[in-house]
This record gives C-alpha cells, structure tokens and sequence, in this order.
C-alpha cells in the first residue's frame, strides 16, 4: 500500500508568530478544518506554503506536514 500524505494547518500571525491548529490530517480533512478556522477567525486560507502573504497579516495555511500515513 502506497504511503499518503498528511497535512497540518497552521494560523499564521505576522505580530504574534505561528500557532497549530491540527496536524496529521488527510488532505480533505485538512481543507475542511482549514475553511473553518478562517471563517472562525474573518482571514483568508491558502493551500501549501511557497507564497508570498501579500498584504494580509493573518493567513490560514496548509501544509505539507513530516509525517506520512501508510
């Protein structure tokens, strides 16, 4: 059976850091926590990171996390 990947979404502040929301999550799982935190909080939400932020100071990221399921 072919290992999948898992996510973690992270809640990233520019003047406070970074906090996790949950980890260890199948992709689905993880875009649905995703969209929920950023409704919960009125930010915006982007799958993996490589981007720039932009303008915004707050951002609901998914990401890559280290750990695979098999």
């Amino acid at each position: 059976m072919e290992a999948q990947a898992v996510y973690d979404v992270l809640y990233l502040d520019r003047s406070k850091g970074q906090k996790i929301v949950a980890s260890g999550l199948a992709r689905q799982d993880a875009c649905d926590v995703a969209k929920a935190e950023a409704q919960r909080r009125g930010v915006g939400r982007m799958f993996l990171a490589g981007s720039e932020l932009g303008r915004s100071d707050e951002l609901v990221l998914i990401v890559d996390s280290n750990r695979k399921v098999g």
